[in-house]
């Protein structure tokens, strides 16, 4: 071929010559030559396959393909012909050619290809690992090198007998491996009259970070795959993954699992022990959102199973906790910015009585530090994922704590300060110890969203909502915060309820909170349909207002109108932010996202995933999709058990079935948008809690039940607070028990209904028996929320939030009594005729009764105003005060009324 050869050969692709194109490629009959030419790199686009597929020329993908141009090929931007294939036409084409070269033998992948430059494992180190001897034996005669060495000097021997395999271990033997290979560690695989079983030695220079007897661990390389591989084959590890426990050895000390998948310590007939194992169950119960994979080491041959830290009395004698902080000098990030790191969560473990001090770096495996410290650093190429750490707790290094990156150093940090709030509240040997054991934690999802919405009836204050996120960062492990605000076509601006002033200033505290914490922007509009004018004034003017974000979420009314009206328009949009959230609410909606560009991640409401077949549907988009679930239920005052149990397997199910689902959007609604304005926030804190959880770990067995000492501590700093919580809990029962038999078709709680419209309430199926004991309920949580306030001291916000609670359980046995009266006036005193009861109307009441009730509610109305305002911006509270005005109406005689209207 001549020079100009790609000239031509470009020609016959734009023009879709693929006669002249298959001509023109085969002239050589040099092999080589042909693949030369194809194969060549050539500006702007990169080879002839890369411009094909750019173009969508799909035979002429199929003719550079079988003739053998790679499809691994990269340009000067890094990308394969591959990777910028936008249509799902030319994938299919590369996936039918996968297929054919996989069924073939001949997919492309060299014998020698390594996982990563830092570990450098083959193959047949994963499969000696973590396979059979079948695999082991079939990638032996495929011709892979059985004395290949890791990044850690390891071969496949080293690591089948690190796995105690001895079917493996003769398998490689056959196949001519050597023993006498030596790892970095200067250990071989010889050893005389050994057994298999006697060679987890090996493991001290596998698993560097996890082995006590090496010093110098913070110099050799480690993989992801090792983590697993430092299994729990010790003598006396338990492993707990996900609320199940499995004994490795014949250790002293054994955990059994209960009916509920809770672990639970088997009964030790040393005091010491039992005091251990139960220290050590009590922590692993209380961490929220669950670690992927905990081990608790129970040996004591050691003579030690607990790390214990000394006392600081610097304060004014009172004795608090040292931590003495160390960093590995080969970090792969700088000792500057872990300190900045912890100097954000300094009062968090301050808040623990802990005295943090940070200490030099720690150089060349010395470890100058005293007994009792803490070391850590952050380690890329030993984590496979994102967000990754170990944090370990015994040994010569007392506490351990290495990750992939920030925002894993930072969730790390976060899980130790945990252990160290349950330490402290449980009973455990003294001085003050943590057990043993070693945590190994990643996130099942990149995104961990809350968005709260503040264009209804409840908008919390800057501060407020500031502290609601920091808290939700640091002990519930959120990364990304949504405020959602509303564009009212009847108004000529947008109007926001914050200055510009208050929105930088929380912007740019969120911004300093963590690194890896996201405050996205959140808009939508009243209508779908507005002029393209006022649209493309109201996007700028918003994106003004948020210049620092660089991620948005779209309203799905927006959404369905910029999409009805072409992109093209908003091109200046997408591309200002790296990601954008786009809402799709209907199934209509979903079947036009293939507009969009693919940095948008769709975010789907429930109906859209709720079957097998739906998830099956979405996961085939090329888009990410989020799940958005409700923390609450429209219609109802709070959740129940139940209703968070279902949705909690929606969300696995939704993560297991759809691939491309990255992650969960748990929206707080204001109580206007689900039908009552008197939701407290306090009752949203719980599912808020388990729906996080889930996103963290979707294969937990927790129950919300079993989260009340949890998120009391999380969102309210004190685990005293957990009835607050119960009571949440007995009012979602209440209304779910009541709700059935008021309105069958309608999912709108008896209670609500009384609350907003009581003469629209259905009684035929209820009683005045069912009112008096869901009036009896309420009481009993009330009553216990009484006696903890006059046992408990609690600061400002702790006590709004019992306030607040106080406020609905009073306004609920208030509706349960409304329901009381009218089924004793409504009920039928000759059942033998006519209906047995019906809603004769709140006005027909006695005089007294109604007299009674609205005193009762005055009383209540003005509680609410106080707690209300405690929280939220005044200029809400007209608004929200609108039921509480209908309500009272209705009770009041006609001649009083007045009176309300002129208040």
């Amino acid at each position: 071929m001549s020079k100009t050869s790609n000239t031509y050969l470009e020609y016959y692709i734009e023009n879709n010559c693929i006669d002249d194109l298959r001509c023109a490629v085969e002239v050589d009959e040099s092999v080589d030559v042909r693949h030369a030419v194809v194969n060549k790199v050539v500006a702007p686009y990169g080879t002839l396959l890369h411009y094909a597929t750019k173009l969508e020329r799909i035979d002429a993908v199929r003719v550079l393909l079988s003739e053998g141009a790679d499809p691994s090929v990269l340009n000067e931007e890094g990308f394969s012909a591959f990777d910028i294939a936008q249509s799902k036409e030319v994938k299919c084409v590369y996936f039918q050619y996968f297929f054919e070269m996989i069924a073939q033998s001949n997919a492309g992948i060299p014998l020698n290809v390594v996982d990563n430059e830092t570990s450098k494992n083959q193959a047949v180190h994963w499969a000696a690992l973590h396979s059979n001897v079948d695999v082991v034996r079939y990638l032996c005669e495929y011709g892979f090198s059985v004395n290949a060495q890791n990044a850690s000097g390891d071969t496949a021997l080293h690591l089948a007998l690190s796995r105690d395999e001895p079917e493996i271990v003769q398998c490689l033997l056959d196949f001519k491996a050597d023993l006498s290979i030596k790892n970095n560690a200067g250990l071989d695989c010889r050893r005389s009259n050994s057994t298999v079983s006697e060679q987890r030695d090996l493991l001290s220079s596998f698993n560097s970070l996890d082995d006590d007897d090496v010093d110098n661990a913070d110099q050799l390389p480690l993989s992801e795959h090792q983590f697993a591989a430092s299994s729990p084959e010790a003598k006396g590890q338990i492993v707990v993954e996900n609320g199940m426990a499995v004994v490795n050895g014949r250790g002293s000390c054994d955990w059994a699992v209960d009916e509920s998948g809770d672990v639970v310590p088997v009964e030790s007939h040393d005091e010491q022990s039992r005091r251990i194992q139960s220290a050590a169950w009590k922590l692993l119960s209380n961490v929220w959102p669950e670690p992927q994979l905990t081990r608790v080491r129970l040996d004591e041959s050691d003579g030690c199973s607990c790390c214990c830290l000394p006392e600081d009395s610097t304060n004014h004698g009172s004795q608090q906790l040292q931590l003495n902080v160390y960093f590995y000098s080969s970090s792969e990030v700088g000792h500057g910015p872990l300190v900045d790191q912890w100097q954000k969560l300094v009062p968090l473990f301050e808040s623990c009585g802990f005295q943090v001090h940070f200490q030099q770096a720690v150089f060349n495996g010395q470890f100058p530090f005293e007994a009792s410290a803490l070391v850590c650093g952050v380690y890329a190429g030993r984590f496979r994922r994102c967000e990754s750490y170990r944090l370990k707790v015994g040994g010569r290094r007392p506490i351990e704590l290495i990750s992939s990156d920030l925002a894993g150093f930072n969730a790390g940090l976060r899980t130790l300060a945990q252990l160290f709030v349950r330490t402290t509240r449980i009973e455990i040997p003294s001085p003050w110890s943590l057990p043993r054991l070693c945590v190994d934690d990643f996130p099942s999802r990149p995104v961990r969203a809350v968005l709260f919405d503040l264009a209804g009836c409840r908008v919390p204050t800057v501060q407020t909502l500031h502290d609601t996120a920091s808290r939700l960062v640091s002990w519930l492990k959120l990364n990304v915060l949504m405020v959602h605000f509303e564009w009212r076509v009847q108004d000529s601006n947008l109007t926001l309820p914050y200055t510009s002033a208050e929105l930088f200033r929380l912007q740019t505290a969120c911004g300093q909170t963590f690194a890896d914490f996201h405050l996205v922007p959140s808009l939508e509009v009243n209508c779908e349909e507005i002029g393209h004018h006022r649209c493309t004034v109201m996007l700028s003017q918003f994106s003004s207002l948020f210049s620092t974000s660089d991620s948005v979420h779209v309203g799905s009314n927006l959404c369905r109108w910029m999409l009805s009206k072409g992109l093209s328009n908003w091109k200046w949009f997408f591309e200002k932010f790296r990601r954008i959230f786009w809402s799709v609410g209907e199934q209509a909606d979903l079947e036009k996202v293939h507009q969009l560009p693919l940095h948008c991640v769709l975010m789907l409401d429930k109906p859209l995933m709720d079957t097998d077949k739906k998830r099956a549907a979405v996961g085939l988009l090329d888009h990410s999709v989020c799940l958005c679930l409700s923390a609450g239920e429209p219609g109802f005052v709070a959740d129940s058990i139940g209703s968070m149990t279902i949705d909690g397997e929606l969300v696995c199910g939704a993560f297991n079935t759809a691939q491309n689902c990255v992650g969960l959007v748990v929206c707080d609604w204001s109580g206007c948008a689900i039908g009552c304005s008197a939701v407290a926030p306090a009752l949203r804190y719980l599912p808020t809690a388990y729906f996080l959880g889930l996103a963290w770990n979707c294969r937990q067995r927790r129950t919300p039940d079993q989260l009340t000492d949890i998120t009391a501590h999380a969102f309210l700093g004190s685990t005293e607070l957990a009835p607050l919580f119960h009571a949440a809990l007995a009012v979602g029962k209440v209304e779910r028990a009541l709700s059935p038999l008021s309105s069958r078709a309608a999912p709108v709680s008896a209670i609500v209904q009384i609350l907003l419209n009581a003469d629209s309430l259905d009684l035929d199926n209820v009683s005045f028996r069912s009112f008096k004991k869901a009036r009896i309920e309420l009481q009993a949580s009330l009553d216990g929320l009484e006696n903890l306030k006059r046992h408990c001291d609690f600061n400002n916000d702790q006590t709004l939030a019992l306030l607040e609670m106080e406020v609905v359980l009073d306004l609920t046995i208030l509706a349960c009594r409304i329901g009381q009266s009218l089924c004793m006036l409504g009920t039928n005193p000759s059942p033998a005729y006519g209906c047995q009861m019906i809603n004769v109307g709140i006005s027909n009441l006695s005089l007294t009764a109604r007299t009674d009730l609205a005193n009762r509610l005055l009383e209540i109305k003005s509680r609410f105003q106080h707690v209300w305002l405690g929280r939220n911006l005044d200029t809400t509270l007209p608004e929200v005060m609108k039921m509480f005005n209908n309500l009272l109406h209705s009770l009041l005689p006609s001649s009083m009324r007045k009176f309300l209207h002129s208040e």
